[in-house]
């Protein structure tokens, strides 16, 4: 990635992570249970995330990257798609949602994700079903209506039931609290910005 292009995120990232927002509220909670999702991590878990996430998004990637960790340690990850960051981003979330096996869709374009062109890895479909169109809109509508302006949305809720909520990557050292998890070694040299 140009190094222009990196600061720019990087001031982005500042201004966007200075954003408090608001909680979602118990009955939003419960809507963004209910989203159709692609469930990552645990079986069995000891706490659960809520991400909103469009497949071509560098934050969400990287948030899926730092995460990746705490799934091992018993985290469940319900990963709920939109689409509005560019034109491939729909088909993208197609691949993903219409796949044979959704997670390992979704491990496939994380793990081959283009940082340089902020494109997700897996190869777009031609075009969405009409009811996966359907679902990337209410899952967007949901987005939005919590207030979050872009992706990642995290969402969480602690031991004491207490709503959580993150509109941008979470800090290394904020995913103990946010998890409820021991904290995890993370080695990864494309989160060391994020610590």
């Amino acid at each position: 990635m140009p190094l222009q292009s990196k600061i720019i995120l990087l001031i982005a990232l500042a201004v966007f992570s200075a954003t408090t927002l608001a909680a979602p509220t118990p009955a939003q909670f419960a809507e963004i249970e209910k989203a159709v999702h692609i469930a990552e991590g645990a079986s069995v878990p000891k706490s659960t995330l809520y991400v909103f996430f469009d497949p071509n998004c560098w934050y969400c990637n990287l948030t899926w990257r730092a995460l990746q960790h705490y799934e091992k340690a018993g985290l469940k990850v319900h990963w709920i798609p939109v689409a509005f960051q560019k034109p491939t981003s729909t088909t993208r979330a197609a691949a993903i949602m219409e796949a044979r096996d959704p997670v390992a869709a979704l491990r496939e374009n994380e793990t081959k994700y283009k940082p340089e062109t902020y494109d997700g890895g897996i190869t777009p479909f031609a075009r969405a079903r009409p009811e996966t169109l359907k679902v990337l809109a209410a899952n967007l509508a949901l987005m939005q209506k919590i207030g979050a302006p872009g992706t990642p949305a995290v969402v969480w809720k602690d031991a004491k039931g207490t709503i959580g909520f993150r509109n941008a990557v979470p800090r290394l050292s904020e995913l103990p609290a946010i998890t409820g998890l021991p904290a995890q070694k993370i080695d990864d040299p494309a989160l060391a910005e994020f610590r």
